[in-house]
């Protein structure tokens, strides 16, 4: 009996190109904004994190221990916030490389910066825009309650001259019950304008003692100052772009080869 052979006919692996699309525009915002709401978070964590470390650990002693300590924590804080922040927006940006990475933990310490701040700047005017108001209005408060009472007290003064010995002689007369000692109504006169007088003189003399010295100290103290803040700002802006540099996501070919059988 004849048995049918049938050749077997091979199968050819078949290439399929798949493009894939990268977006054009190379700054992320929604990556930015969330490695901004990363550097806020990790900022708040650490700050409260310092404080209670820093109180448990406070010597009254040592008080310059405690602002060094509390401006090398601060330091770290920001270093560790950016470094989060800058990672987290180019891990999560739907572009590649290392460079896309870097131009997203910029972006994110740029639009920080500015924003910190406002924030502070607005707290800090806000409070000293509240001490001033309740300074005005206690001062206001003052004046409409000690003026009428001032002058009706000038005004009895000046129409009965006995008046003035007679307050005198009543704050003569609680020191004797006070002390046991009769003072000098006249003397005691004299001290209160003598204190008076001694304020506005020491005043006067405190001012006119600022030396050119001092002005140029200030302005050393200023100078270093804004270095300092210079040299954070330059600390912070590069731990955002490390952060970036090391989140960023490894490059996708243009094509994708599939193979199929």
């Amino acid at each position: 009996m004849a048995v049918d052979r049938v050749a077997a006919t091979p199968v050819r692996p078949v290439t399929t190109e798949v493009a894939v699309t990268t977006p054009l525009d190379r700054v992320r915002w929604t990556s930015v904004i969330a490695g901004f709401f990363t550097v806020l978070a990790t900022i708040i964590v650490l700050t409260v994190l310092g404080v209670a470390i820093g109180l448990s650990t406070v010597d009254a002693d040592n008080p310059n221990g405690l602002a060094l300590g509390i401006s090398v924590y601060g330091g770290l804080t920001a270093l560790i916030a950016f470094l989060a922040g800058g990672y987290i927006s180019a891990r999560t940006a739907a572009v590649a490389g290392s460079s896309n990475g870097i131009l997203n933990g910029a972006m994110v310490w740029i639009i920080t910066i500015p924003i910190l701040v406002y924030v502070l700047g607005n707290g800090i005017g806000s409070l000293l825009g509240t001490a001033a108001d309740l300074t005005t209005k206690a001062a206001t408060v003052g004046a409409q309650v000690v003026g009428p009472v001032a002058g009706e007290v000038a005004g009895q003064i000046a129409a009965n001259p006995d008046t003035a010995a007679t307050t005198v002689a009543g704050v003569a007369g609680e020191a004797t019950a006070a002390i046991g000692v009769t003072p000098d109504p006249t003397a005691l006169t004299d001290t209160v304008q003598g204190q008076a007088q001694s304020a506005v003189a020491t005043v006067q003399t405190q001012i006119d003692g600022i030396t050119p010295a001092q002005v140029e100290q200030t302005a050393q103290d200023a100078s270093r100052i804004a270095w300092v803040t210079l040299l954070a700002l330059g600390l912070s802006a590069a731990a955002a772009i490390g952060g970036g540099y090391a989140g960023a996501r490894t490059l996708i070919s243009t094509a994708a080869r599939v193979r199929t059988s």
